[in-house]
């Protein structure tokens, strides 16, 4: 996944995030299904965390520079 995870735009991520927690949101859910549907919702976390951390700094950056 994380050659596929590098290819996708923060909008995928977000909405594959969405749909790891509506999984765990399901009654009658497994635990090893609800374990996998974690796991890969923090996956996407971190990969959406990690966009937004790198477009704060560029901002930043940028109104650094315009001072």
């Amino acid at each position: 996944m994380v050659s596929q995870k590098k290819k996708m735009s923060f909008e995928e991520a977000l909405s594959g995030l969405e749909k790891s927690a509506e999984v765990l949101k399901k009654d009658g859910v497994t635990l090893e299904a609800a374990i996998q549907s974690f796991e890969q919702g923090m996956m996407y976390y971190n990969y959406c965390s990690e966009m937004l951390n790198s477009a704060k700094q560029k901002i930043e950056t940028f109104g650094k520079k315009n001072e």
